[in-house]
Protein backbone atom coordinates (compact mmCIF):
# COMPACT_ATOMS: atom_id res chain seq x y z
CA UNK A 1 0.00 0.00 0.00
CA UNK A 2 1.32 3.26 -0.88
CA UNK A 3 0.09 6.42 0.83
CA UNK A 4 -1.15 9.17 -1.01
CA UNK A 5 -2.32 11.54 1.67
CA UNK A 6 -5.17 13.05 3.89
CA UNK A 7 -7.49 15.31 3.00
CA UNK A 8 -8.71 17.04 6.33
CA UNK A 9 -12.23 18.01 4.85
CA UNK A 10 -13.54 14.12 4.30
CA UNK A 11 -10.99 13.43 7.71
CA UNK A 12 -9.95 10.19 5.73
CA UNK A 13 -6.30 8.57 4.63
CA UNK A 14 -6.18 7.85 0.96
CA UNK A 15 -3.52 4.91 0.51
CA UNK A 16 -3.26 3.07 -3.19
CA UNK A 17 -2.45 -0.44 -4.09
CA UNK A 18 0.11 -1.70 -7.08
CA UNK A 19 -3.02 -1.87 -8.92
CA UNK A 20 -3.91 1.78 -8.28
CA UNK A 21 -6.68 1.02 -6.43
CA UNK A 22 -7.30 3.68 -4.16
CA UNK A 23 -8.43 2.68 -0.34
CA UNK A 24 -9.41 5.13 2.58
CA UNK A 25 -9.68 5.10 5.89
CA UNK A 26 -11.48 7.05 8.38
CA UNK A 27 -9.21 9.27 10.84
CA UNK A 28 -10.43 11.57 12.88
CA UNK A 29 -8.09 14.62 13.50
CA UNK A 30 -10.16 15.71 16.50
CA UNK A 31 -9.65 12.56 17.95
CA UNK A 32 -6.01 12.76 17.53
CA UNK A 33 -5.86 16.22 19.23
CA UNK A 34 -7.61 14.70 21.78
CA UNK A 35 -5.84 11.83 22.40
CA UNK A 36 -2.20 13.68 22.39
CA UNK A 37 -3.68 16.38 24.89
CA UNK A 38 -5.02 14.02 27.19
CA UNK A 39 -1.10 11.68 26.55
CA UNK A 40 0.33 14.84 27.65
CA UNK A 41 -1.94 15.42 30.79
CA UNK A 42 -3.44 18.40 29.72
CA UNK A 43 -7.15 17.42 31.05
CA UNK A 44 -8.60 21.28 30.78
CA UNK A 45 -7.58 21.30 27.12
CA UNK A 46 -9.21 17.46 26.36
CA UNK A 47 -12.66 18.69 27.82
CA UNK A 48 -12.41 21.76 25.41
CA UNK A 49 -11.30 19.46 22.45
CA UNK A 50 -14.09 16.83 23.50
CA UNK A 51 -16.75 19.62 21.91
CA UNK A 52 -15.24 19.09 18.75
CA UNK A 53 -14.83 15.01 18.48
CA UNK A 54 -17.86 13.28 16.47
CA UNK A 55 -20.69 11.87 18.26
CA UNK A 56 -19.79 8.58 16.54
CA UNK A 57 -16.25 8.61 17.86
CA UNK A 58 -17.39 8.53 21.54
CA UNK A 59 -16.95 5.62 21.78
CA UNK A 60 -13.47 5.21 20.77
CA UNK A 61 -12.67 7.91 22.78
CA UNK A 62 -14.45 6.56 26.08
CA UNK A 63 -12.52 2.76 25.24
CA UNK A 64 -9.19 5.11 24.69
CA UNK A 65 -10.01 6.58 28.22
CA UNK A 66 -10.58 3.77 30.19
CA UNK A 67 -6.99 2.43 28.56
CA UNK A 68 -5.52 5.24 30.33
CA UNK A 69 -7.21 5.09 33.85
CA UNK A 70 -10.21 7.48 33.30
CA UNK A 71 -12.87 5.40 33.90
CA UNK A 72 -14.92 7.75 35.27
CA UNK A 73 -14.56 10.33 32.33
CA UNK A 74 -14.99 7.37 30.15
CA UNK A 75 -18.08 6.75 31.77
CA UNK A 76 -19.32 10.20 30.85
CA UNK A 77 -18.33 9.66 27.05
CA UNK A 78 -19.15 6.52 26.02
CA UNK A 79 -22.68 5.95 24.50
CA UNK A 80 -22.22 2.22 24.04
CA UNK A 81 -25.08 1.17 26.37
CA UNK A 82 -23.05 -2.71 26.75
CA UNK A 83 -19.64 -0.54 27.58
CA UNK A 84 -21.05 2.25 30.24
CA UNK A 85 -22.88 -0.80 31.77
CA UNK A 86 -19.43 -2.64 32.34
CA UNK A 87 -18.10 0.82 33.32
CA UNK A 88 -20.29 1.53 35.89
CA UNK A 89 -20.17 -1.94 37.06
CA UNK A 90 -15.92 -1.49 37.86
CA UNK A 91 -16.28 1.87 39.42
CA UNK A 92 -19.84 0.65 41.77
CA UNK A 93 -21.47 3.39 40.20
CA UNK A 94 -24.82 0.88 40.81
CA UNK A 95 -27.31 3.57 40.13
CA UNK A 96 -26.22 3.82 36.73
CA UNK A 97 -25.92 0.12 36.67
CA UNK A 98 -29.56 -0.18 37.57
CA UNK A 99 -30.44 2.28 34.77
CA UNK A 100 -29.01 0.67 32.39
CA UNK A 101 -30.31 -3.55 33.81
CA UNK A 102 -33.49 -2.12 33.23
CA UNK A 103 -33.18 -1.10 29.98
CA UNK A 104 -31.25 -4.18 28.72
CA UNK A 105 -33.75 -5.80 31.28
CA UNK A 106 -32.06 -9.29 30.67
CA UNK A 107 -31.54 -12.14 33.51
CA UNK A 108 -27.84 -12.15 33.16
CA UNK A 109 -27.72 -8.16 33.68
CA UNK A 110 -29.98 -7.98 36.38
CA UNK A 111 -27.84 -11.05 38.04
CA UNK A 112 -24.33 -9.04 37.38
CA UNK A 113 -26.04 -6.28 39.18
CA UNK A 114 -27.47 -8.11 41.87
CA UNK A 115 -23.99 -9.29 42.52
CA UNK A 116 -22.23 -5.91 42.36
CA UNK A 117 -25.34 -4.92 45.05
CA UNK A 118 -24.45 -7.65 47.25
CA UNK A 119 -21.16 -7.25 47.93
CA UNK A 120 -22.36 -3.44 48.45
CA UNK A 121 -24.49 -4.70 51.30
CA UNK A 122 -27.22 -2.96 49.07
CA UNK A 123 -29.73 -5.97 50.21
CA UNK A 124 -32.63 -3.76 48.97
CA UNK A 125 -31.14 -3.41 45.60
CA UNK A 126 -29.77 -6.87 45.29
CA UNK A 127 -33.29 -8.38 46.12
CA UNK A 128 -35.31 -6.38 43.56
CA UNK A 129 -32.31 -7.75 40.84
CA UNK A 130 -32.53 -11.14 41.70
CA UNK A 131 -36.03 -10.98 41.74
CA UNK A 132 -35.96 -10.20 38.26
CA UNK A 133 -32.94 -12.23 37.21
CA UNK A 134 -35.44 -15.07 38.56
CA UNK A 135 -32.63 -16.16 40.81
CA UNK A 136 -34.01 -18.25 43.36
CA UNK A 137 -30.72 -19.75 44.64
CA UNK A 138 -29.45 -16.26 45.38
CA UNK A 139 -32.96 -14.98 46.60
CA UNK A 140 -32.95 -17.85 48.87
CA UNK A 141 -29.63 -17.47 50.48
CA UNK A 142 -30.45 -13.78 50.76
CA UNK A 143 -33.31 -14.08 52.49
CA UNK A 144 -32.15 -16.86 54.74
CA UNK A 145 -29.13 -14.71 55.33
CA UNK A 146 -31.51 -11.93 56.56
CA UNK A 147 -34.27 -14.28 58.21
CA UNK A 148 -36.65 -12.07 55.87
CA UNK A 149 -39.61 -14.76 56.68
CA UNK A 150 -42.09 -12.88 54.12
CA UNK A 151 -39.67 -13.44 51.57
CA UNK A 152 -38.96 -16.99 52.08
CA UNK A 153 -43.04 -17.83 52.17
CA UNK A 154 -43.35 -15.75 48.96
CA UNK A 155 -40.28 -17.49 47.54
CA UNK A 156 -41.94 -21.33 48.74
CA UNK A 157 -44.98 -20.12 46.55
CA UNK A 158 -42.75 -19.00 43.63
CA UNK A 159 -41.03 -22.15 43.09
CA UNK A 160 -43.71 -24.03 43.90
CA UNK A 161 -45.34 -22.95 41.31
CA UNK A 162 -42.13 -23.47 38.84
CA UNK A 163 -41.52 -26.68 39.94
CA UNK A 164 -38.40 -26.02 42.30
CA UNK A 165 -39.96 -27.68 44.86
CA UNK A 166 -36.73 -28.38 46.73
CA UNK A 167 -36.31 -24.94 47.10
CA UNK A 168 -39.80 -24.11 48.46
CA UNK A 169 -39.06 -26.90 50.45
CA UNK A 170 -36.14 -25.31 52.07
CA UNK A 171 -37.84 -21.86 52.66
CA UNK A 172 -40.76 -24.02 54.17
CA UNK A 173 -38.31 -25.36 56.86
CA UNK A 174 -36.65 -22.41 57.25
CA UNK A 175 -39.39 -20.82 58.10
CA UNK A 176 -40.47 -23.89 60.58
CA UNK A 177 -43.66 -24.46 58.99
CA UNK A 178 -43.85 -28.23 59.29
CA UNK A 179 -47.51 -28.93 58.28
CA UNK A 180 -46.81 -26.79 54.77
CA UNK A 181 -43.90 -29.44 54.86
CA UNK A 182 -45.72 -32.13 54.97
CA UNK A 183 -48.57 -30.82 52.97
CA UNK A 184 -45.44 -30.08 49.84
CA UNK A 185 -44.19 -33.82 50.05
CA UNK A 186 -47.14 -35.01 49.39
CA UNK A 187 -48.45 -32.98 46.52
CA UNK A 188 -45.17 -34.45 44.91
CA UNK A 189 -46.02 -37.86 45.53
CA UNK A 190 -43.09 -38.17 48.35
CA UNK A 191 -46.03 -39.76 51.24
CA UNK A 192 -42.93 -42.24 52.38
CA UNK A 193 -40.93 -39.10 53.13
CA UNK A 194 -44.09 -37.19 54.33
CA UNK A 195 -44.45 -39.92 56.81
CA UNK A 196 -41.33 -39.81 58.42
CA UNK A 197 -41.22 -36.24 58.45
CA UNK A 198 -44.80 -35.84 59.98
CA UNK A 199 -43.33 -38.70 62.57
CA UNK A 200 -40.40 -36.86 63.50
CA UNK A 201 -41.37 -33.18 63.88
CA UNK A 202 -44.93 -33.32 64.30
CA UNK A 203 -46.65 -36.99 65.32
CA UNK A 204 -50.26 -35.68 65.53
CA UNK A 205 -50.49 -35.84 61.82
CA UNK A 206 -48.54 -38.98 61.13
CA UNK A 207 -51.32 -41.36 60.83
CA UNK A 208 -52.86 -39.05 58.35
CA UNK A 209 -49.77 -38.95 56.30
CA UNK A 210 -49.56 -42.77 56.38
CA UNK A 211 -53.02 -43.53 55.32
CA UNK A 212 -52.77 -41.09 52.19
CA UNK A 213 -49.25 -43.16 51.49
CA UNK A 214 -50.88 -46.40 51.79
CA UNK A 215 -53.90 -45.09 49.27
CA UNK A 216 -51.18 -44.36 47.11
CA UNK A 217 -49.79 -47.31 46.86
CA UNK A 218 -52.95 -49.01 46.44
CA UNK A 219 -53.97 -46.64 43.31
CA UNK A 220 -50.52 -47.84 42.01
CA UNK A 221 -50.99 -51.69 42.50
CA UNK A 222 -49.09 -51.91 45.20
CA UNK A 223 -51.99 -53.40 48.14
CA UNK A 224 -49.44 -55.80 49.12
CA UNK A 225 -46.99 -53.00 50.49
CA UNK A 226 -49.96 -50.91 51.79
CA UNK A 227 -50.70 -53.82 54.26
CA UNK A 228 -47.50 -54.21 55.40
CA UNK A 229 -47.75 -50.10 56.52
CA UNK A 230 -48.38 -49.46 60.06
CA UNK A 231 -50.75 -47.04 60.93
CA UNK A 232 -50.21 -45.20 64.34
CA UNK A 233 -53.21 -44.34 65.52
CA UNK A 234 -54.63 -48.13 64.27
CA UNK A 235 -51.63 -50.35 65.34
CA UNK A 236 -51.17 -49.01 69.13
CA UNK A 237 -49.35 -51.97 69.75
CA UNK A 238 -46.58 -51.35 67.35
CA UNK A 239 -45.92 -47.72 69.00
CA UNK A 240 -45.91 -48.57 72.42
CA UNK A 241 -44.60 -44.53 72.99
CA UNK A 242 -46.81 -42.69 70.66
CA UNK A 243 -48.88 -41.05 73.64
CA UNK A 244 -45.43 -39.87 74.64
CA UNK A 245 -44.47 -38.01 71.26
CA UNK A 246 -47.89 -36.92 71.53
CA UNK A 247 -47.52 -35.31 74.84
CA UNK A 248 -43.93 -33.33 74.06
CA UNK A 249 -45.48 -32.12 70.84
CA UNK A 250 -48.19 -30.76 72.77
CA UNK A 251 -45.94 -28.77 75.34
CA UNK A 252 -45.70 -25.33 73.93
CA UNK A 253 -41.95 -24.71 75.04
CA UNK A 254 -39.95 -27.41 74.89
CA UNK A 255 -36.90 -25.16 75.75
CA UNK A 256 -37.26 -22.96 78.90
CA UNK A 257 -35.29 -19.71 77.66
CA UNK A 258 -36.81 -17.22 80.52
CA UNK A 259 -33.75 -18.53 82.91
CA UNK A 260 -31.26 -17.42 79.95
CA UNK A 261 -32.62 -14.51 78.97
CA UNK A 262 -32.54 -13.30 83.00
CA UNK A 263 -29.23 -14.10 83.03
CA UNK A 264 -28.29 -11.90 80.38
CA UNK A 265 -29.90 -8.92 81.74
CA UNK A 266 -27.95 -9.82 85.17
CA UNK A 267 -24.94 -9.96 83.25
CA UNK A 268 -26.02 -6.82 81.03
CA UNK A 269 -26.72 -4.72 84.17
CA UNK A 270 -23.08 -5.80 85.78
CA UNK A 271 -21.59 -4.17 82.97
Amino acid sequence: MYLLGYIPRDGRIYLADKDVNVISYGLSLSVVEYQTVVLRGDMEAAAELLESVPEDQKNKIARFLEGQGYKELALEVATDPEHRFDLALALGNLDTALQLAREFSTDHKWKTVGDAALAAWNLVLAEECFTNAKDIGSLFLLYTAAGNSEGLRSLAATTSRSGAHNVAFSCLWQLGDVDACVALLLKTNRHAEAALFAQTYKPSTASGVVREWKKSLVANKRAKIAEAIAVPDDDAELFPNWEEYLKIERQEDLIDVSEDQEAAEVAEDGE
